[in-house]
């Protein structure tokens, strides 16, 4: 996979530089999980101006980090204790280095075979604690390039390369979030309480607990497995489950916003070294359609907490 020259393929996307100052590492984070607000979720779309119909698009690793021993497709960074790995939109670490490695395994996608020789695909570039001990240090930017391109053809973008922007200072922290579990009873309510698109229940209000041992910036990110209602911000989708019920979902906030789902958000204030920062949510139904019909209305959602 050569480097993109001046006839190909081309995206406004590529290149790409996350910007990433600073990073907290949890000391209890397990090795081989990917670091809490780390993640770079890049959205790459194009066309090629010659024939490329159906061929795969590959990612490779172009730092001069080794591949971790037990992490395929985590590689050093310069910094013990870190790893960097891109991620295609199916869940897969890339594993190979070098610009004529063949990860063709694991491709981030195909040329379109409709006459377009367009291509649109999903990344996550991320980094991953691969020890119990995290040393503290800076990262270097030449060791997390990730060059991306079609196999045994030009490269995408110019350069064609995903990386972080500059370089990335780590320290360590110990943080709790409490509770770490909880289920909130919205209540039952009939059909004839919703009066149109936007209407809502009550809300119900409860709060999480911070508490680390150095004073840091929480980072709060919220996501559903069961989806989000795209057209009503803040709204995620009720689990589907026999007897559902329909036209409604449910509406959360975080410290007074509504959620800003898959994407971390600053708490309101910083945690205090060794005090319990409180953050508050609310739940309630939020009427989605122009109809409710009755049923069960359960729903999911996950808090993931980073700092900084």
């Amino acid at each position: 996979m050569p480097h993109a020259h001046a006839s190909g393929c081309s995206t406004p996307n590529i290149p790409y530089e996350a910007s990433m100052a600073e990073i907290r590492v949890s000391s209890t984070l397990p090795p081989g999980s990917i670091i809490p607000g780390t993640e770079q979720n890049i959205q790459v779309h194009g066309a090629c101006d010659v024939d490329r119909a159906g061929q795969p698009i590959i990612a490779c690793y172009y730092g001069t980090g080794q591949e971790y021993p037990g992490y395929p497709g985590v590689y050093e960074t310069g910094v013990d204790g870190i790893g960097i790995t891109l991620i295609n939109d199916q869940g897969q670490r890339i594993k190979g280095g070098g610009i004529l490695c063949d990860t063709r395994n694991t491709p981030l996608g195909y040329i379109s075979g409709d006459g377009s020789n367009s291509f649109n695909f999903g990344v996550t570039l991320a980094l991953v604690k691969t020890a119990d001990q995290v040393t503290s240090g800076t990262l270097q930017q030449a060791q997390t390039v990730f060059g991306i391109g079609i196999y045994g053809e030009e490269g995408i973008g110019s350069p064609n390369q995903i990386a972080y922007a500059g370089n990335v200072n780590f320290s360590t922290v110990t943080c709790s979030l409490s509770p770490q579990n909880f289920a909130i009873t919205l209540g039952d309510f009939p059909v004839s309480d919703f009066n149109g698109p936007g209407s809502t229940t009550p809300e119900r209000r409860f709060e999480i607990g911070i508490t680390c041992n150095d004073t840091v910036q929480p980072e709060l990110m919220v996501s559903s497995a069961d989806g989000y209602e795209t057209d009503h911000p803040g709204v995620i989708k009720l689990t589907q489950e026999n007897g559902v019920a329909s036209g409604v979902g449910i509406e959360l906030t975080v410290d007074g916003m509504l959620a800003n789902f898959d994407q971390y958000v600053n708490t309101a204030s910083e945690a205090f070294s060794n005090e319990t920062l409180r953050v508050p949510l609310t739940a309630c139904y939020y009427q989605t359609g122009a109809t409710v019909e009755p049923g069960s209305a359960n729903g999911v959602a996950t808090i993931t907490l980073a700092y900084k």
